[in-house]
């Protein structure tokens, strides 16, 4: 990529990409804040034409939800979040606790391989989980703080005119062997354990932006 707008407009992409994955990192450790979900409601939710069709969905149900939230829909997001991500009053069966280990190891329990391999790309590349957070490394909200940091990773390199298809291959790497492999799982149990449209519409528009995302990679090498 060798024009200077070219590389400038892919940077201010992946800027964004990393602001969203920041977002959604949070919203899958944390209960929002009524300030989020205000913040929430007053921004552009609009889907353009060209985007995947599930984040499309996913931003329509968005939209819907914050145009008819009660009062005190910080309140009712809460208990919401407990019931899908915590597993509050879930007694037998599956859950969405959003762990990879979870849905991608044989005994489907906590701490397996999933979790050591996520842990050697976040040394290789420099990021490392609070160690008050005593929460497993294969987290969603995890996974998605380390995407955020190789997209801007990605978008320093475009800014200083180097190379970035070594942040580039291992941002597709990771998206597709340790979230897109298990989150369109995640989203299913979302969708059964939800009583409100916020978290299922989070999660469509979560493995549509990963999706984008990869096609965007897949461009930026081949430029």
């Amino acid at each position: 990529m060798e024009d200077q707008n070219e590389r400038a407009l892919a940077a201010e992409r992946y800027r964004d990409y990393a602001d969203m994955y920041r977002f959604f990192g949070g919203a899958m450790l944390y209960e929002l804040t009524a300030e989020q979900i205000d913040l929430l409601a007053g921004a552009d939710l609009s889907a353009d034409d060209d985007m995947d069709p599930e984040a499309a969905e996913g931003y329509k149900w968005l939209r819907t939800y914050l145009a008819r939230r009660g009062e005190d829909a910080r309140r009712d997001l809460a208990v919401d979040y407990a019931r899908i991500f915590l597993a509050a009053g879930v007694y037998e069966g599956d859950t969405a606790v959003p762990y990879e280990s979870v849905f991608l190891s044989e005994e489907h329990i906590l701490m397996q391989e999933p979790r050591d391999e996520v842990v050697s790309a976040y040394k290789a590349w420099g990021y490392a989980v609070r160690d008050d957070m005593n929460i497993p490394e294969d987290h969603a909200g995890f996974e998605f703080e380390f995407a955020a940091l190789l997209a801007d990773r990605i978008a320093d390199a475009l800014e200083a005119g180097e190379d970035c298809s070594a942040e580039v291959a291992a941002q597709s790497d990771f998206i597709e062997k340790h979230m897109l492999s298990w989150l369109p799982m995640l989203k299913d149990r979302v969708d059964t354990f939800a009583e409100l449209r916020f978290y299922p519409a989070l999660m469509r528009i979560e493995c549509g932006t990963l999706r984008e995302n990869l096609a965007d990679n897949t461009s930026l090498l081949r430029s």
